[in-house]
C-alpha cells in the first residue's frame, strides 16, 4: 500500500514511530489502551495491549529488525486476540522523499489464524490504519512547524 503525504519525511517518520505520535493513530474503534511502549532499534520491540468494549483483550508485539531513521523499518509483528495468536506478519515500511512530500509504503506478509479473518480483512484494517495516520499528521502538522 501507497500513500502520498503532503509532509516532510522526517515528519512522517516521526509521526509513524514516536510512541506519543503512535497512541493517537493505531487504535482500533472502541479500544481502550491498556499497555503501549515503542523501543525503536534493532531487537527493540513494539508492544500496543487494549481491550474493546466487549471485554475482548488483544496483544500486538512487533520486533524491528531493521530501523534506518526517516528511510526504512523492517519489523515483524504477532497479533493476539482474546488470549490466542491471531497472526503472524512480516513488515516494512519506507519513507521516499519527494520535493517537500512523502511517499509512504507499507508492505506486509501476513498469516492469519482465525478462521474467516485472512488477507481481504487485513487490507480493509491496514487502509484504515493508514487513513487514521494520515488524518493525524494533517492536525499534527498544523500545530508543529515543518
Amino acid at each position: 500500500m501507497t500513500r502520498h503525504i503532503d509532509a516532510p519525511r522526517e515528519l512522517v517518520y516521526q509521526a509513524w514511530t514516536a510512541l506519543e505520535h503512535r497512541a493517537h493513530w493505531f487504535v482500533g474503534p472502541a479500544w481502550t489502551e491498556i499497555e503501549r511502549r515503542v523501543d525503536l532499534r534493532g531487537d527493540g520491540q513494539d508492544i500496543a495491549r487494549g481491550r474493546f468494549e466487549d471485554g475482548t483483550e488483544t496483544i500486538y508485539i512487533a520486533r524491528f529488525h531493521l530501523v534506518d531513521p526517516n528511510v526504512r523499518l523492517i519489523y515483524a509483528f504477532d497479533m493476539h486476540v482474546g488470549g490466542k495468536l491471531f497472526s503472524v506478519s512480516l513488515a516494512g515500511v519506507e519513507f521516499e522523499k519527494h520535493s517537500t512530500a512523502t511517499e509512504l509504503t507499507y508492505t506486509e506478509q501476513g498469516f492469519f489464524l482465525a478462521g474467516e479473518y485472512g488477507t481481504e480483512s487485513r487490507i480493509q484494517g491496514t487502509n484504515g490504519l493508514l487513513d487514521q495516520f494520515a488524518s493525524y499528521l494533517e492536525t499534527m502538522r498544523r500545530t508543529e512547524p515543518c
